[in-house]
């Protein structure tokens, strides 16, 4: 019984192992020219197919070849077969692998690798640059703008009080050259899609900000900013007048350049001669009591208040330089309010250069003494001298004649000089005065005149026999002038 039993097995055994050789020899006598179960190349299934039915179906698989770029933003470039007369074949490489396949044996048992085989790929290069060149991806159009990346920089917040980062735009503006590149491989390898969002493949097909806000030395601008910035530059006039640059102004004139501040120095001496002249009141028209009790108006003249720009630009210059203690920067940048305002704050007077005796810059200006001046009526050719706001002395003068480079300019001055025993010079003159008191640095002044025929003086001498623009006196009236009058004290001459 046991015997027959191993007979039977045998016999069993012997029919499977005839019936998997059957199917070993016939799979193998059917793909004997056929592609394995499993096969794809290039993710085209060619299991079952002739070598040649393969190919037929590779020319089937690309007949409406369409390659879709995608782009940032949404921007997109479809490139169509016909539109660049793309042609896709297979190359050697197909009975290379074929020929590899069919070396094996045992068939169902054994693991199929699809092969990686390229194609011979042939385009009309010249129509593929143009439409990439063209797309809207380079060009952009109405829905779609073309943004060049934008670095990451330091900005002054005026919320923070505080530079701080701006990040870094990205852009979407196409390097053509890699593009054409990446193009054409996707093409070469009968690709239908391509996606430049994948920055991990496609690193370089985009322009990229030369500064991150994750660069080391964003932290390191920001910085260097800050402490530029932080300082209050203040003019003093009085205890309620001041000026002051504060930091956001500061900023304003910042730029960092090769990890290095710099000012711009043509927005400073904007800024400086802005200054000065806000509070300049030289050739200011002014109105002044005259002897009479009205008003006179005077304009033009060197009376006021004016300000070196030259010597301000220095002291903002210097201000800027003065170095600022890092830990006051960090503690007003945390609370503007605290302390630290205090020991980031650069004081400075004006530095003028006239002076007048008050300080008046707004309105009607009444930057001289009311009570102490001297009136000078042209038209009436009489000097009259203010005292507590009286006429304390009055005398006549000849003023200069009507001519060219002689007539006796109008406006508000102020005494600059008493001199005796003065000679005065000129073009086609050279006279001695005893009494000299300066009125302009252009040569008028009051002084004796003792050659005038004050005996016949009336107000109309001065038309012939008028100075070349000093006021002429009488000897007694110039020496009561010379001590009467004070340094710097106004003279309006209408």
């Amino acid at each position: 019984m046991r015997k027959r039993l191993n007979v039977v097995l045998c016999i069993i055994l012997g029919v499977l192992l005839l019936g998997v050789c059957g199917l070993v020899i016939g799979q193998n006598l059917y793909y004997r020219n056929r592609w394995y179960p499993g096969t794809t190349i290039n993710g085209i299934s060619v299991a079952g197919y002739t070598l040649e039915e393969s190919k037929g179906k590779l020319q089937e698989y690309f007949q409406d070849y369409t390659l879709t770029v995608t782009g940032r933003d949404n921007g997109n470039l479809t490139i169509a077969k016909d539109e660049i007369e793309y042609a896709i074949m297979p190359n050697s490489k197909w009975e290379e692998a074929f020929q590899a396949q069919h070396n094996r044996w045992l068939l169902p048992f054994t693991e199929i690798k699809s092969p990686e085989v390229g194609y011979d790929v042939s385009y009309n290069e010249q129509s593929l640059n143009s439409l990439v060149s063209q797309s809207v991806l380079v060009k952009g159009n109405g829905s779609y703008a073309i943004q060049k990346p934008v670095s990451a920089h330091a900005e002054y917040d005026a919320v923070s009080n505080q530079f701080v980062c701006v990040r870094e735009i990205i852009g979407n503006t196409i390097r053509i050259p890699v593009l054409l590149a990446e193009i054409k491989s996707a093409l070469q390898q009968g690709k239908m899609d391509l996606d430049l969002n994948d920055i991990e493949n496609y690193p370089e097909v985009y322009e990229r900000p030369q500064v991150t806000s994750q660069d080391p030395q964003m932290k390191n601008q920001i910085n260097a900013c800050n402490n530029a910035a932080m300082r209050f530059i203040t003019w003093k006039f009085d205890k309620d007048l001041k000026e002051t640059i504060t930091p956001k102004r500061i900023a304003g004139w910042i730029t960092y350049k090769n990890n290095k501040v710099t000012y711009n120095e043509t927005a400073m001496e904007k800024w400086v001669e802005k200054f000065c002249k806000k509070y300049c009141t030289v050739g200011k028209t002014r109105k002044i009591k005259s002897h009479t009790g009205k008003k006179v108006v005077v304009a033009g003249g060197d009376y006021g208040w004016q300000i070196s720009t030259e010597q301000t630009l220095k002291q903002l210059k210097k201000a800027l330089k003065q170095k600022i203690d890092m830990k006051d920067t960090e503690e007003y940048m945390k609370e503007p309010s605290s302390g630290a305002k205090k020991a980031l704050s650069i004081s400075n007077k004006p530095a003028y250069l006239v002076t007048a005796h008050n300080l008046d810059f707004d309105g009607e200006i009444q930057d001289w003494d009311p009570e102490n001046y001297v009136e000078v009526s042209l038209k009436e050719q009489m000097v009259y001298v203010f005292r507590k706001g009286k006429v304390a002395y009055s005398c006549r003068c000849i003023s200069g004649r009507p001519v060219k480079d002689r007539t006796t300019k109008k406006g508000a001055y102020y005494i600059k000089e008493h001199r005796t025993n003065y000679t005065m010079v000129g073009e086609d003159y050279k006279t001695f005065v005893k009494y000299w008191v300066r009125i302009t640095w252009t040569g008028t002044g009051f002084h004796p005149a003792t050659w005038q025929p004050w005996s016949r003086w009336t107000k109309t001498l001065y038309k012939t026999k008028g100075s070349h623009g000093c006021l002429n006196l009488t000897a007694k009236d110039a020496e009561k002038l010379y001590y009467m009058l004070k340094y710097k004290e106004a003279v309006f001459i209408y």
